[in-house]
């Protein structure tokens, strides 16, 4: 046999030897306990199972089919356990012996009593259920959750996973399908690793927009799931919803809203609807509500008015709105909602609100944050303008007094720095603290207050920013504890050479200078046989 087939051999051995140990247990689940004298049996997942008969410390069980046909037999001690077709788990958990007197002539200190105890669990499986919701609307403490939308609005859908059944799943693979384009660029494709028994993904909002179209339509949204078990089998699982597009018509009330076109940070803008009715009659308890895209906040609203409409009235609503970065954000149709009389309907145009300006984000860190005492300790504080204008960044930090970190009871003093920030730029500024004191240290966030120059000349207020806090843990230094050595007496220097006493190891196989030689001599005749018997 050629070398290279043994080796191969050789590595199919090892690896035979070796998977088993890394495999991973099945899971089994749903443990059922069970207490049986000689005998006597009971069933479960189509088998039936005997405590046949007793020994020291262990108990002969067997396991027969529905049928009464022999499955499998096993002696097993307490605390042991045995496998049945890779399906039932069945451990010994108890054995029980009472002993006693029978009579003079049966027997004294025999066995009268025994029984067993026996758990049995289950291999589990996972079971895969999705959900296809559209994603609600909170209005006044209540969820409105909304199937019919207007062409061009935006659909937000929540996507999840629940693994109903009783063993985890991994790698699991989500795949979402529709006619409907989606927006912001967002996925329709997802990973999850692992999902445990009885757990539920996290929510994956999707946000589609609704196609255009001249007549109701409903729109299917589908998702596939597939994931694996421990033992690598695939288990797969679909589902589908509808939701309805309904195209425009004309309505009693004619509802439009505007929005300020450009706000710079720090700003308020104004959001305005008009309510018109067309008919020639009143109309009580109308419903209107708004929703916002994120990153604006409103002001002082609750988003959500209720009032009536006179023959002909036009009613304009405002409301003020803040917001929180720079950027273009849009009010898509069906971002406005009025309820009337049965009737549902939406605002139909999209607008959009551009935000220029400085934006600040702050980061506050150290140079250690598990340092010992007498340590010192780097910390600073860094800004970035994320914007699209200067900022004035008035950066205030708040620092032990006299920059030391006491076991006492800590005071903190403030310190300030002005930074002039360009777009895309960043600053920082750094001082030093002394671990003077061991235990744990809160420091508090940096601050700063962002002000936008125009021109050169005027500045104003457009942002408050805020860093993390800091927490470091003071510890005592490592203490280095090193033997003592007594000397006695500085012995004299022998006149005999074999008296003197060196620290140089004796010379090794392998340290003496010949060692390399004949290991090379070895490797060669061993090579030069295998060759010979080719």
């Amino acid at each position: 046999m050629k070398p290279i087939c043994k080796i191969i051999i050789i590595l199919i051995i090892l690896y035979s030897a070796i998977y088993p140990v890394f495999a991973e247990e099945p899971e089994w689940v749903d443990p059922q306990e069970k207490t049986m004298r000689m005998t006597e049996s009971f069933t479960r997942e189509g088998y039936v199972i005997e405590a046949t008969d007793f020994y020291d410390f262990s108990a002969l069980i067997t396991v027969f089919d529905a049928k009464g046909n022999f499955v499998t037999r096993n002696l097993t001690r307490i605390n042991d356990y045995f496998v049945v077709d890779d399906r039932m788990n069945i451990t010994i958990i108890d054995l029980q012996e009472v002993r006693g007197n029978i009579g003079a002539n049966l027997g004294l200190n025999v066995s009268v009593d025994q029984w067993v105890k026996i758990e049995t669990r289950v291999k589990g499986s996972p079971s895969i259920k999705l959900s296809i919701i559209p994603k609600g609307i909170e209005i006044k403490n209540r969820t409105i959750v909304r199937r019919t939308y207007i062409p061009g609005s935006e659909i937000p859908i929540n996507f999840s996973i629940r693994n109903e059944g009783k063993a985890k799943l991994k790698d699991m693979i989500l795949k979402i399908n529709t006619s409907m384009p989606v927006l912001y660029n967002e996925k329709l494709n997802y990973e999850i690793l692992e999902l445990g028994a009885g757990n539920e993904s996290d929510v994956i909002t999707v946000r589609f927009q609704a196609p255009y179209t001249e007549e109701r339509k409903l729109i299917s949204i589908s998702m596939e799931a597939v994931g694996y078990d421990i033992f690598g089998k695939a288990h797969r699982a679909a589902d589908s919803a509808f939701i309805e597009v309904v195209p425009p018509f004309d309505n009693k009330i004619e509802l439009i809203k505007y929005v300020s076109e450009k706000v710079y940070m720090g700003d308020i803008a104004i959001v305005s609807l008009s309510i018109k009715n067309n008919g020639s009659y009143k109309i009580d308890n109308v419903n209107l509500t708004e929703s916002l895209p994120p990153g604006i906040e409103p002001i002082n609203t609750n988003l959500s008015w209720n009032f009536n409409l006179e023959p002909f009235e036009q009613k304009t609503i405002s409301y003020m709105v803040k917001p929180q970065k720079p950027g273009t954000y849009f009010f898509l149709p069906g971002s406005s909602i009025i309820e009337y009389q049965g009737t549902l309907d939406y605002n139909k145009k999209p607008v959009k609100l551009i935000v220029g300006g400085p934006y600040v984000v702050l980061l506050k860190s150290a140079s250690s944050y598990d340092p010992v005492k007498g340590e010192k300790i780097n910390i600073t504080i860094e800004a970035k303008n994320m914007g699209d204008a200067t900022a004035i960044v008035k950066l205030i930090d708040t620092i032990p007094v006299n920059y030391s970190l006491a076991s006492e009871d800590q005071t903190y003093d403030n310190i300030s720095d002005t930074m002039v920030l360009h777009p895309g730029i960043s600053g920082s500024f750094s001082y030093l603290i002394f671990a003077s004191g061991t235990g744990s240290f809160i420091l508090p966030p940096a601050r700063a207050t962002i002000l936008d120059k125009i021109m050169y000349k005027d500045e104003r207020y457009t942002q408050n920013a805020t860093s993390a806090q800091l927490i470091i843990k003071v510890g005592e230094p490592l203490k280095m504890e090193s033997s003592s050595v007594k000397i006695t007496s500085v012995p004299q220097k022998s006149a005999s050479p074999e008296s003197i006493e060196t620290n140089v190891p004796s010379e090794t196989p392998k340290s003496s200078p010949g060692f390399e030689v004949y290991m090379f001599i070895i490797f060669f005749l061993v090579i030069r046989k295998l060759n010979f018997r080719k």
